[in-house]
């Protein structure tokens, strides 16, 4: 049995404009306090059933965008419509877009890295990143908790 990692297909693909309602988290890169992520990641787990309108309930999405200083990451449902957004919660809507998808199901930490495959990608393609648009992250919730084994959805977004 072959210990070598699983490739990982890419996919061009459009998706319409998509709200979500969900918690942030905000970690500076330097001198950061990355245990933010995991903290806020449990405050929504527990809070998600507050979320009214929801239009994905098998999924939890982790939109994403930085800048050289900071990254501002999101635990997020899906919704319908953001007229009701819980308190201290933030509800937004991430406009239609052009996206690069790779489906990474392995091993965590990644091997490959879905990152590095869709820069892969770009590169051999002529493509670039859009930095003004946010990354998505999408999770199945029966995917969560497999010990030492992660299951996501990445949408990079790339320039029209």
């Amino acid at each position: 049995m072959s210990n070598k990692p699983k490739e990982i297909s890419i996919n061009r693909i459009e998706l319409p404009e998509i709200m979500f309602i969900g918690l942030p988290v905000n970690v500076s890169f330097k001198h950061g306090d990355f245990s933010k992520i995991g903290q806020v990641k449990e405050a929504f787990m527990q809070r998600r059933s507050e979320i009214p309108n929801i239009a994905d309930p098998e999924h939890f999405y982790a939109p994403w965008y930085n800048c050289e200083v900071m990254f501002t990451y999101f635990y997020c449902m899906q919704v319908n419509g953001l007229e009701q957004i819980p308190e201290g919660m933030m509800g937004f809507a991430v406009p239609a877009h052009h996206y690069l998808l790779a489906q990474y199901d392995g091993e965590y930490p990644f091997n490959p890295d879905p990152y590095a495959e869709l820069q892969r990608y770009r590169e051999v393609n002529d493509l670039r990143h859009d930095k003004s648009a946010m990354v998505i992250e999408k999770y199945a919730f029966t995917n969560e908790g497999l010990d030492g084994r992660l299951v996501v959805d990445v949408y990079g977004p790339i320039e029209p």
